[in-house]
């Protein structure tokens, strides 16, 4: 594997900060578990050739939760150690690598199916199309004009989960129904990938490029100037890769709950009847950590529904653990135990409902609950409480979806 000296640079200037102090060890849920240990790789870095230490390390264990990161007191919001910057600068270099192949593979989940279709999606000139489900709801959207809802992949997660009990595109109906109520309508179109997955799971810089200009162009062509995005990892990623890697980037980028808040969607409408019901919210790492630590508008939201109750539960916001999985790797009998963590910790609060920003999340959560199992835990957390996204939680209380 030949390394240039740019990346060696680029590489160094993430490790040369650190100091060993070890906080990253003690907050790595990875590490806790014995499969990964920040510190080690980082002195490796400072001591070994680039080849030996991707040959030492697996990489891709990493969820890049960006947990270690928020302890680090060597880092910055723009300098520093930022550990799930450096494994993804790894990453990049080290995708190729055979050796490096079979480790992906290993961490791949659902047969490899979501960086698949980035790659169709990146190389193929035509457009998907997966707006179906808006004509079967009667939806007012427009091809162009200032104000866009990015849907993503939420059709795609329709067709790939359907054993579900639920459906991805209610988050979508949910957003462009309550715009729809408020006076707007919003330019919908057929983008493609947002390139989450093939960027942080594989470390596929070219794919992702790719994907980035063609979807920055089909939005500018379109006269877009603000987006709002449901997605925490769709969000990640137009707020902050895409502006990285497209010059003159010039889009204001607004998480759902950012926008309604501002154009007071919710308080516009009438809730048919005031629910009694108790609640507790999961930040997930790519709207909290790694995305601008956005902790206050979902929960603000949250709080302008009649009749709800938001508790907290005991580690939230920079402290929220992982729900295990990112980018769909790493979803394993490890990863498990900490989704089991998480569940558990959010069902002791006493909430009826857990609150989730993240498909990926909504579906890892759902799939421990419904998890088959002789032992009677997963019957009682099924019974105890039920995992739900902040849009279709929304849209299910106002009978939208």
């Amino acid at each position: 594997m030949v390394v240039s000296e740019k990346i060696i640079k680029n590489v160094s200037s993430f490790t040369n900060y650190c100091y060993s102090c070890n906080r990253c060890v003690n907050v790595c849920p990875l590490s806790h578990l014995d499969l990964f240990y920040p510190r080690n790789l980082i002195t490796d870095l400072n001591f070994l050739s680039m080849e030996e230490v991707i040959a030492n390390h697996n990489i891709w264990n990493c969820l890049t939760c960006g947990q270690c990161s928020v302890y680090c007191p060597m880092t910055q919001e723009n300098e520093g150690v930022r550990l799930h910057e450096l494994i993804l600068e790894l990453r990049k270099i080290s995708s190729k690598k055979n050796s490096e192949l079979e480790k992906i593979v290993k961490c791949e989940t659902h047969s490899d199916i979501f960086p698949i279709i980035s790659k169709i999606m990146a190389n193929n000139p035509l457009q998907p199309n997966k707006l179906e489900f808006l004509k079967e709801n009667g939806l007012k959207t427009s091809t162009s004009g200032e104000i866009a809802y990015f849907i993503g992949c939420l059709p795609l997660m329709d067709d790939i989960f359907y054993k579900f009990n639920f459906h991805y595109t209610d988050i979508s109906t949910t957003i462009i129904n309550l715009l729809n109520e408020s006076g707007i309508v919003p330019v919908v179109l057929n983008e493609k990938c947002c390139g989450h997955d093939i960027l942080w799971g594989r470390g596929d810089f070219e794919t992702f490029k790719k994907l980035a200009k063609y979807n920055i162009q089909l939005y500018r062509d379109a006269g877009v100037k603000t987006i709002i995005v449901g997605c925490a990892e769709g969000y990640r990623t137009w707020k902050f890769d895409y502006p990285k890697i497209v010059e003159n980037f010039d889009f204001k980028v607004l998480h759902f709950s950012e926008f309604f808040l501002k154009e007071k969607i919710l308080e516009n409408i009438k809730f048919p009847y005031n629910s009694k019901i108790k609640v507790t919210y999961h930040d997930s790492c790519r709207i909290g950590r790694l995305g601008g630590r956005l902790y206050n508008s979902p929960r603000d939201l949250i709080k302008q529904i009649p009749g709800v109750e938001l508790i907290e539960m005991e580690n939230i916001k920079d402290d929220a653990n992982c729900c295990g999985v990112s980018a769909f790797s790493n979803c394993n009998e490890t990863t498990h135990i900490i989704r089991q963590k998480r569940i558990n910790e959010a069902a002791n609060t006493g909430a009826d409902y857990l609150i989730v920003p993240c498909p990926k999340c909504l579906t890892h959560f759902n799939c421990y609950i419904n998890e088959v199992s002789l032992n009677t835990e997963y019957n009682q957390l099924r019974n105890k409480i039920k995992v739900v996204d902040l849009a279709s939680f929304i849209g299910k209380l106002l009978m939208i979806v």
